[in-house]
């Protein structure tokens, strides 16, 4: 892309905003492995933004290389060799070798205590991603982050081509080497394949896919029995297709296979560390404590963690309203109501994190790059091509239309071989210029000049 007539000028101003955000996570946080990758990714985006401006052949496709290698492959595997990582990390570790030992994934609260690492917010599918560490040991191909990052890119794609948009594969790695997916899979990861399956189910859900509702069930079913943040896309995808009770039933048919034997057998511990737990309900507290409103309410005391709940279920309702007075007609308008709840949700949360806000981020880079929702400058230049197109066939300029009816008419008189009529009015244009060109045939006819007649 040009801009001023620098090629690449674009790119490279991204790419340098990227390496800011990186520099920026290197001075203010205190967090070593988020500074580590930050340290990786500046580096990574200057060496991109200097290459986006160079002219050789194949530069878009090197620089793509470059960033998903620096900002997410290397450092990733970095992490994961040395045993690195984030607490979510270790929990999902942790869960899958309950599930392998004692064959139950959550241990009780009376267990607990105050320990916060020991309690499992995650429900019994993302197990699943723990499972290859419990069984063969610790090591770059059984880290959860790396099958949290191929779940979430064959998701992605799969999503951007049930859309029917054009280069699925670049522009998932455009999006995955971007500081809103490299950064939080590179230290943690787990929400990826939530945010995938998303995508994928809204995907399924729209009319580009012909509406597969029972696709479009099962995949928001397997979101649902990951994590609880992906139930408000029940709600929402479900009105979306109310009148296709089908998805309803395959998602719940997903979740009574996944969570339903550990709902039988452990359903207290299942309660306590999926609902109780990162409300805020259990001795232990979630350390997600991003100062967000819900976090610095409930911080207050007993009082504003109450409060922070009851903002929560008005929050809930006031969006159940909003669906059944004003329902979601298209995916486009079903996913700014999903995007909606989850800022909501995690605006208002006691226990909440800035690394949240990749749910409404990811879904909104999911539109814009399948195509659905097109940039503001892209809509308004083919919106006024519309109406400079429609202008042209419905109101076409007065003279050009006489001369062409004159034309017409010169000739099939010349045919016919009669003289012209200069009483004749021709139609397409206004009533005074009508009366105009009447009175301007009438004076040349009375002065026996033809050739007088007025054709503009």
């Amino acid at each position: 892309m040009r801009i001023r007539g620098v090629p690449g000028l674009l790119p490279a101003l991204v790419y340098g905003a990227f390496a800011v955000f990186g520099l920026a996570v290197v001075a203010v946080s205190t967090q070593p492995l988020h500074r580590l990758w930050g340290a990786w990714a500046a580096g990574t985006y200057c060496a991109a933004a200097l290459l986006s401006l160079a002219r050789f052949r194949w530069r878009r496709q090197v620089v793509l290389a470059v960033t998903v290698a620096g900002a997410l492959i290397v450092p990733l595997c970095w992490l994961a060799a040395t045993g690195q990582g984030m607490p979510e990390v270790g929990v999902v570790e942790h869960s899958a070798a309950l599930l392998t030992q004692h064959g139950r994934p959550y241990q009780s609260a009376a267990q607990l205590g105050a320990d916060v690492n020991g309690y499992n917010p995650y429900l019994p599918g993302m197990t699943l991603f723990g499972l290859p560490h419990a069984l063969f040991g610790g090591g770059v191909a059984t880290d959860p982050r790396v099958w949290d990052g191929i779940a979430f890119v064959l998701l992605f794609w799969a999503a951007l081509r049930v859309a029917g948009c054009g280069s699925p594969v670049r522009r998932t790695g455009l999006l995955a080497s971007s500081p809103l997916i490299a950064f939080p899979l590179t230290v943690s990861g787990n929400d990826l394949p939530v945010v995938g399956l998303l995508c994928l189910g809204l995907a399924l859900a729209s009319g580009a896919a012909g509406s597969r509702p029972v696709m479009a069930g099962i995949v928001l079913g397997a979101a649902s029995a990951l994590k609880a943040t992906a139930w408000p896309a029940l709600l929402v995808v479900g009105v979306l297709l109310a009148a296709r009770g089908r998805f309803g039933a395959a998602a719940a048919a997903v979740l009574a296979v996944v969570a339903g034997p550990f709902l039988l057998i452990q359903p207290r511990d299942l309660f306590d560390n999926t609902i109780a737990f990162p409300l805020g309900l259990t001795k232990a507290h979630s350390p997600a404590a991003s100062p967000l409103p819900g976090h610095l309410l409930a911080a207050t005391g007993q009082a504003g963690h109450l409060a922070v709940i009851a903002l929560m279920a008005s929050a809930a309702l006031g969006i159940g309203v909003a669906l059944l007075v004003r329902p979601p007609r298209t995916v486009v308008a079903a996913a700014g109501y999903l995007a909606l709840v989850l800022t909501l949700l995690f605006m208002l949360a006691p226990a909440t994190r800035w690394g949240y806000f990749v749910y409404p981020l990811g879904i909104a880079c999911w539109l814009c790059l399948s195509g659905l929702v097109q940039p503001a400058s892209a809509w308004w230049r083919q919106a006024g091509e519309e109406d400079l197109e429609r202008l042209r066939a419905d109101l076409p300029w007065p003279g050009e239309r006489v001369v062409q009816i004159a034309d017409q008419d010169q000739r099939y008189d010349d045919d016919r071989g009669e003289q012209p009529d200069h009483d004749h009015v021709h139609p397409g244009i206004g009533q005074a210029e009508q009366e105009r060109e009447a009175d301007g045939n009438r004076a040349a006819a009375d002065q026996g000049d033809p050739q007088e007649c007025w054709h503009a």
